[in-house]
């Protein structure tokens, strides 16, 4: 079957620069849906109620240097994904080091730091060695604990973190809650989660998919991946075995030639996907309203 063609139906202003992920939340105060966009170069979170349907416009700045800014940052936030579960508390991935950091449902306090270790039980490293720049691009979270990052590029991957103690658990429809649920947080308010497994690319898959800018979940509880290089929305297969070694791509979709640089994804609940450009220095045109996933 061919990919489908996306078009454009809207577009909105986010006011930050170099958006480099987007991510969903239950609203605080128990009002749907809202979305969580941040950039790799600024320490803030923009957000806006998220109604499938409707284009977000209405957008709320949090400058967040005093929670999650630490020393002297000479290379911006580094913040490359953002997630969010039925508390309301908001999850941010930093790319170098690799930690995800846990906000409360203010964004005013830091309830945990999860540093992300690189090395595979077999000993494969997928540190940031030569790449720094092409680490962790997007952010899962899972029902059991766990924590799926994607991979950029050098090679484009999807990682599940966990406790030392843990093993693997793979990904299944009901470990993808899409923001219902709680995350069960780790009792330390400092901790590491290991490198648990690691799923590649199939040669088919790798062929279509250069690269990783993000990942979301849908509301059919499937994976999505985004691609900037291969300007493309790819769904995964329903079930990934933790034994398995490779990924395949179930669904594709092809973006839009407007969209330069496509960095952040979300898929509403009626599978309309709302895609993130990094636009440099313009903070406006740089979310795009597209046609459902058919």
């Amino acid at each position: 079957m061919p990919p489908q063609q996306l078009t454009v139906k809207d577009t909105a202003d986010v006011d930050l620069l170099e958006i480099s992920g987007l991510g969903q939340r239950h609203h605080p105060d128990g009002r749907g849906l809202q979305m969580l966009a941040v950039g790799d170069d600024d320490f803030t979170i923009v957000i806006a109620d998220l109604e499938a349907g409707v284009t977000p416009r209405h957008f709320d700045r949090l400058r967040l240097e005093h929670v999650l800014a630490e020393g002297e940052p000479t290379q911006g936030s580094q913040w490359e994904a953002a997630d969010g579960d039925a508390s309301g508390r908001v999850f941010v991935l930093q790319e170098d080091p690799a930690v995800v950091f846990v906000l409360n449902p203010q964004m005013d306090d830091l309830v945990s730091r999860i540093e992300l270790a690189n090395t595979t039980p077999e000993g494969d490293d997928f540190g940031l060695g030569t790449s720094p720049n092409s680490q962790g691009e997007g952010l899962v979270l899972l029902r059991n604990g766990h924590i799926l990052v994607a991979k950029e590029k050098d090679p484009p991957v999807l990682m599940e973190y966990g406790p030392s103690e843990e093993r693997p658990e793979g990904l299944t429809p009901d470990l993808l809650f899409a923001t219902s649920d709680e995350f069960p947080l780790p009792q330390a308010p400092r901790m590491e989660f290991n490198l648990l497994t690691v799923w590649r690319l199939s040669s088919s898959a790798g062929d279509t998919l250069k690269d990783i800018s993000d990942v979301a979940v849908g509301p059919d509880e499937g994976l999505y991946l985004l691609s900037d290089e291969s300007a493309c929305i790819a769904q995964l297969e329903r079930t990934l075995d933790p034994k398995q070694e490779h990924l395949e791509i179930a669904s594709l979709w092809k973006l839009p030639s407007e969209l330069e640089q496509p960095e952040g994804l979300v898929v509403t609940d009626d599978r309309t996907p709302l895609v993130a450009v990094d636009s440099g220095e313009r903070t406006t045109r740089n979310l795009f309203v597209l046609s459902p996933l058919e």
